[in-house]
């Protein structure tokens, strides 16, 4: 019966795995780069676009590589995901660049740098 109820509770918790992370597996336009750390979108940072900035895209993939399209530039590196935490290393850089990070309403992706100015980097779904 121990035996029995071992097995139980063996099988109910490797079915009861706590999500940690949202998935971000998609490819995200840049919308715009707001002052501060956004949990929410509101109409305002939708309507903060900044020339200065430009255009692009970001796009992670399944097997956890990822590539970042400039209106100039074209990188591409590997991703982690941990705690809603990203962490992404740029094949041409030598140290990860972090962020926190959340998916809202399953169509925008804020990205929320860890250190220095707190700014907040809006992404928009687009596949």
């Amino acid at each position: 019966m121990k035996f029995y109820l071992l097995i139980l509770c063996t099988l109910f918790l490797s079915c009861s795995e706590v999500k940690q992370t949202e998935p971000i597996t998609s490819q995200w336009e840049f919308i715009s780069i707001n002052e501060g750390e956004r949990y929410e979108v509101d109409a305002k940072m939708l309507n903060n676009i900044n020339e200065e900035y430009g255009t692009g895209t970001l796009e992670f993939k399944d097997d956890l590589s990822f590539l970042s399209l400039g209106n100039k530039n074209k990188s591409e590196g590997t991703y982690a995901l941990k705690n809603n935490t990203l962490v992404m290393q740029y094949s041409n850089l030598p140290e990860p660049i972090k962020f926190n990070y959340s998916v809202v309403d399953k169509k925008y992706l804020l990205l929320r740098n860890t250190d220095g100015k707190k700014l907040t980097w809006l992404y928009k779904k687009s596949k």
